[in-house]
Formats: C-alpha cells, structure tokens, sequence
C-alpha cells in the first residue's frame, strides 16, 4: 500500500550547538529499510488474518504489529572522566491480538497468576539487516505465541464471569474501541554531530563536580536517540513516523554536615534535536550553579517546624508541579471484570485520577487545559510532545479540550472504553523509559496547554505569598525552586524507603523560607503533602508562561514513576501560589555516617 505523506516538510535536525561539526551521524534509517520491514509487516498480517483459525479456539478480530527501530548514542561521565561511551543500533517487534469481537475479549481481565498479566506479547528483537523473511518469522512466532495464550485467557475469563454478576455499567462497557484506518508516513530524521566532541562536553562538564570536594557522587550523561516507527493493523491502518529524543542528565549527591542526611540535586534538559539541548556555555552555568546549591544544602538547618500555608513555586518546580499534580492525573483507567485497578500496583499511593471529578470542577474558574499534540512547532521551534498518531494508531484531535473555565470535560484515552470516556482520543503513549515487558500503552499528554486568563505579575505572587503566610500566624512563607527527580541512589545513600517516599508526597530539593525583609534561608528535610482538589481550585498563576520540553509520568505515576514517563511538551505559567499546603519535616532517621576520610583530590 502507498503511504500518505501528510508532512512534505523534511524535518532535517540542527548540529549541536555551532562550534561542534557535524563528523559523525545516527544514520536514519533507509528507503530499502522501510519498505523491507513495511512488506515483511503487512504480508504477515494479511496471512495471519486469513490463516489463523482452529477448531476448538476462537478467532481473532484484530491483530496489530508494531516494529520500532532505534539508534542511541549513549555517553556519561564523572569528574571529568568518561564512564560510558556506547552507539547502539536495536530492533523490536510488539504484537497486540484480540479475541472475539470489540464488545467482549480477552482484555481486562487477570487471574493474578502472574505480576505483570498483559495481553500482549513481551517485545521480541529483529534483525537489524533488512532481513524480510527474519522479520516474518520474528512476527509470526510472537502472533503464534499470543494466540495461543489469548486463547487460553479468554476461556478463564468466560469461566470466571459464570460466577460473577457485573454491574450494568461494566456489562455493558466494551473491551475494546473501534478506530477509523489511516495512513500516515513521516520521513526519518538524520542527527548530525561530532561523537569526539561530545566526549569532550561531558567529560568537561562533569569536571565542574571535582572542584567541590563536599560532593561525593556525580554524573553527567547524554543520551542521543534517533528512533523510527511502524504500526500496521488488520483495521487498515498503516503509518509510520520517526521518534527522536535527547536528554542530559545531571545528578551529584553529598551528605549534611550536622546528621548525615543523604541530600540529591538531578536536572534533566530534554529536546526533539541536539541543537535545542543547553549550549555548552549554558551547561556549565547550570552544573556550576547545582553544585553550589549542593554544597549550601550540605550546611542548610532542618526544616523542623510543622507548616500549613501558602507555597510558592518557581521556574522548574512550578512546571513539575503542574505536570505531576494535574496534568498526569487527567487520565482514564479501566478496571477488569472484577473492579481491580490494575495500574494500582505501580501508583503505590501516588497522585490519584481525577477520572472520579468529571464535569466538575477541579481548577480555577479562569483555567483551561488543551492539548494540541498534532502542533509539531511553536515560534517556529520543534516540540517534543508533538505526534501525528499515538501508539496505538490513533489520530489525536487538532484540539483536545481537557478542562474548560475549571470544569473537567474529558481524559486521555487510549482505546480501552472506562466507565467515564469510552471512545478513544489519540492518547495511547508508549513509556520513554519503560520496564522490560511492558508493553501496554497508557493514557498520556503530547503538547498540553494550561493557560490562566487571570494570571498575576510574579512580585505580586511574592507578596501575596508573605501576606497569607503573617495570615496563618507565620514569619515566614516557602519558596520551592526544585522538585526532587530522578532515581535515589543506594551508593549515596538513599533507601527504597526514599524511593516510597516519592510516591506519597512532593519532595522539595530547593526550599527556601522567605521572610519580610527580604532575605532567605534554605532548609532541607521538608515534606508537602498532596494537594486536595480544594488546593488545585485555588491556585495562583504567574502571567509570565514558559514553553518546556519534559517527561511526564503517564498515569498517576508513583513507585515506577522514573520509568514511566512519556516525552512532552508543557506550555504554562512560569509559578505557580498554592494558598494552603501541609509542609511537614521529614521523619528522624539512622543515616549514614559521614566518609571518615575526606575525598582524595
């Protein structure tokens, strides 16, 4: 089949940054590869459609193939020497088929024979040659594979349903949501840059760590991921679209002077193309400005008395704010047959759903939430979040309309039917960093917009922070300018506890107490409780907005949170004044004593 092109424009990537020539490249992948691997798809689905029926087991309606190609350059460092310096060329497969017809299925349902119980098959490698009959044979054994074990499914779950009366609202709800076919075909990305100097960047960047002999743990890493995808379905549909993501990962960690405390900075600079990363200039600021910041942490007072008032947050720490509290939560998610949540064991207590607050409201009346994934530029620059069709196949709408003067209107769908949306809306998302196996796909931003028509001056935010805080009886109010992010490490001493901690609560990395005169003092171990749907209502926005590229957890996010995230864009205010937070020290622990020996220099 001929593939339409609906994007003439060859989205040719940058060099990154201007004093780095172009010597090196992730060669995109090659006309002769993508006919190869769209034969080798689309013969297979069509003898797998007409073949595949047995006596005794039941027909498949749907069958859908998914191959991903993905090139990586992989670079990290550690005071101001290489540790890692890898190009990577891999490629997958993933095989979704169900049974039946679209009302009942072999979805939705779990024995709970097994901890991860997804009706798909787990990803299987390819050859990376343009190998046609290998990837026929790849396809064929995974399909084989699953109609066998759907078959298998299915009868437990007609079984179990002999002995369970549903509600009328679950009876009646379909497993499965049809979807118009397209055909959409974008044009591979070719990423230019110098492998050497890269090198070089990292390695002198993360020297800046070296200098402050207070750090003991540091990295930089640059991750440069060229990736191509294909999706073919037995509905007709038939596209592919490139996948590029850039990210530097900054993270040090020291120890506090007066306990011990295990005390971590991380920053994360994501873009679709290596030009819009941090120059090397910009870089060196940020890196030179967190170390500082860790080293003044190190001495900063423990946060040590109970607070319940205003919170302000800025720059990055507003953005995640928003991302984590409001934007991950607007998300649909199906229970089985027999009311289970099965994304519940990852939230581990994490920001709930608000699939519960539907045509209700959730924001301030002069709030609304958009998402425009089908926008791929803004002032002429590329966004992250943008796609043409999710990882399901689905075209998203030009403007999906989330949250309108406050009241919540809809959730990103994928095309599973839940009790509050049943038809699919283009949101199906594949994780940026997902766990081995999990090939499900989750409800999930692309460009989402939350726009304040009644947005304020930041110094008004400011003062109006230190006028509710006398208020509240305080002399005081709190500045939080960084979200803790990342994954703890064990080696600087941080505990599975830390990591559950994440799923419970905002943990601040930079908050500072702001007082009257002016000044301010940082302190470490506070802890901020979720904020109530009363809170999101009565949230303050700075006029001054800010168009950032960023991961976000998909879902409610929680104890895999870190690995749950799905490349986006962000188009919001720079801060953010919650009026009300609960702000708690964090509970005395044994930490770890402090090295004995100071850091060899």
């Amino acid at each position: 089949m001929k593939l339409t092109n609906v994007n003439k424009e060859f989205i040719a990537a940058a060099t990154f940054i201007a004093c780095w020539l172009p010597a090196v490249t992730i060669a995109q992948v090659s006309d002769k590869t993508i006919s190869v691997v769209e034969h080798a798809m689309n013969d297979e689905l069509a003898r797998a459609k007409d073949q595949l029926h047995l006596k005794g087991l039941v027909d498949p309606f749907f069958i859908a193939y998914t191959v991903a190609d993905l090139q990586k350059l992989d670079i990290a460092a550690s005071n101001g020497s290489l540790t890692r310096s890898d190009e990577t060329h891999d490629r997958r497969e993933s095989v979704r088929l169900l049974l039946n017809n679209y009302q009942f299925n072999d979805e939705n349902f779990a024995d709970n024979t097994g901890f991860f119980n997804f009706n798909t098959a787990p990803d299987n490698s390819l050859p990376i040659e343009d190998d046609y009959e290998g990837i026929r044979r790849a396809l064929w054994l995974s399909t084989d594979d699953l109609f066998k074990s759907a078959n298998e499914n299915f009868s437990k779950k007609k079984a179990a349903l002999e002995h369970k009366q549903l509600s009328p609202e679950l009876k009646d709800l379909p497993d499965f949501s049809p979807a118009p076919a397209i055909q959409i075909a974008e044009p591979p990305v070719q990423l230019h840059f110098d492998r050497n100097a890269l090198e070089a960047m990292v390695k002198e960047v993360s020297a800046v760590f070296s200098t402050h002999p207070e750090i003991q743990t540091s990295s930089i890493s640059l991750t440069i991921t060229n990736g191509y995808e294909w999706i073919s379905n037995t509905e007709g549909t038939h596209v592919r679209k490139p996948a590029t993501l850039c990210q530097i990962h900054v993270q040090a960690s020291t120890q506090a002077v007066a306990d011990g405390e295990p005390l971590m900075l991380s920053k994360d600079f994501v873009a679709k193309t290596p030009d819009r990363l941090p120059s090397k200039t910009e870089l060196l600021s940020r890196v030179n400005e967190t170390a500082t910041e860790l080293v003044a942490l190190r001495s900063a007072p423990k946060f040590d008395k109970e607070y319940t008032g205003p919170v302000l947050f800025e720059g990055d720490a507003a953005q995640d704010f928003i991302a984590d509290n409001v934007v991950s939560r607007l998300v649909a998610q199906r229970e089985d047959i027999f009311g289970n949540d099965v994304s519940a064991i990852f939230s581990s207590g994490k920001r709930s759903s608000l699939k519960e607050k539907l045509n209700t409201r959730i924001l301030p009346t002069s709030v609304s939430l958009h998402d425009y994934s089908r926008m791929a530029k803004k002032n002429g620059v590329d966004l992250l979040g943008y796609y043409p069709f999710d990882d399901e196949g689905v075209q998203p709408p030009a403007d999906l309309t989330l949250v309108d003067k406050g009241i919540l209107k809809t959730l990103y769908m994928t095309r599973t039917p839940t009790k509050e949306v049943r038809e699919p809306n283009g949101h199906a998302r594949s994780f940026a960093g997902g766990l081995p196996g999990l090939t499900e796909n989750v409800p999930a931003p692309g460009v989402v917009e939350y726009k304040d028509t009644k947005g304020v001056k930041l110094a008004a935010m400011q003062k109006d922070l230190l006028v509710r805080a006398k208020d509240d009886g305080y002399d005081f109010g709190l500045v939080v300018r960084s979200i803790q992010g990342g994954i703890p490490s064990e080696d600087a001493g941080f505990s599975l506890q830390d990591m559950l901690a994440n799923g419970k609560r905002i943990i601040p990395a930079l908050i500072y107490k702001v007082y009257a005169d002016g000044h301010e003092e940082l302190v470490r171990g506070a802890e901020i409780g979720l904020p109530s749907i009363r809170d999101l209502r009565e949230m303050i926005s700075s006029k001054e907005t800010v168009t950032r590229d960023m991961l976000i957890s998909s879902g409610s996010g929680g104890l895999f949170a870190f690995a749950s995230k799905v490349a986006a864009t962000l188009i919001g205010p720079e801060d953010i004044l919650s009026p009300e937070l609960e702000v708690q020290k964090k509970k005395a622990e044994a930490y770890p004593t402090l090295p004995v020996v100071a850091r060899p220099q």
